[in-house]
């Protein structure tokens, strides 16, 4: 009867772990996903930027250029249908919950939509005044958002930040009870440093 019960016992613990494994492993793979989703999204987008600005800028200095007034009207579509699509916010709130990535993606997205809105009224007259101010933007905004989401996501997407969301969702009182004991690491340095 002793060995039935251990038998039992170990059963237990061994399902439990092999739960925990399959939730942690999982995670860890839909974080990383949307990492490589962003990651695509903010190239793309940067990519359509560089394509209308550099079509504003030789249309106003009547330059030769490389792409035609219906491949400037296909990039501000597809830039539309990318700072309209909700797919990516959508992934991010259910795969980080609502923390400080989703905030940085919608004030990201917020900033490319100024840039968007800038491109899109360039003028002939206006486009070369226009493109410091989008530099601008970029330099100021854009670009720091970006790189403190990516190593936010890239943080976040590591096993052990899987691991320890799964520990404090799945066992909050557990968590509330061991966080009093663990102390946050200080760290003297800074990452804008590396950046």
């Amino acid at each position: 009867m002793e060995q039935l019960f251990s038998v039992l016992i170990g059963a237990l613990i061994a399902s439990i772990l092999a739960v925990v494994f399959l939730h942690v492993s999982e995670t860890f793979k839909l974080r990383n996903e949307v990492l490589l989703d962003v990651a695509g999204f903010c190239d793309e987008i940067y990519h359509i930027f560089k394509n209308l600005h550099v079509y504003k800028n030789t249309g106003c200095t009547d330059r030769d250029l490389d792409l035609t007034i219906e491949d400037c009207r296909h990039l501000s579509r597809e830039l539309t249908g990318l700072l309209t699509s909700a797919k990516i916010h959508k992934k991010m709130a259910i795969t980080f919950g609502e923390k400080e990535q989703l905030g940085l993606f919608l004030e990201l997205t917020n900033q490319l939509h100024q840039v968007a809105g800038i491109l899109r009224r360039a003028t002939p007259s206006a486009g070369i005044k226009e493109g410091p101010q989008v530099k601008q933007l970029f330099k100021d905004k854009i670009d720091p958002l970006r790189d403190k989401l990516m190593r936010d996501l890239i943080k976040g997407a590591k096993i052990a930040a899987s691991l320890l969301d799964t520990y404090k969702h799945q066992m909050p009182t557990f968590y509330k009870i061991t966080s009093i004991f663990i102390k946050p690491k200080a760290y003297p340095f800074c990452f804008k440093n590396f950046t």
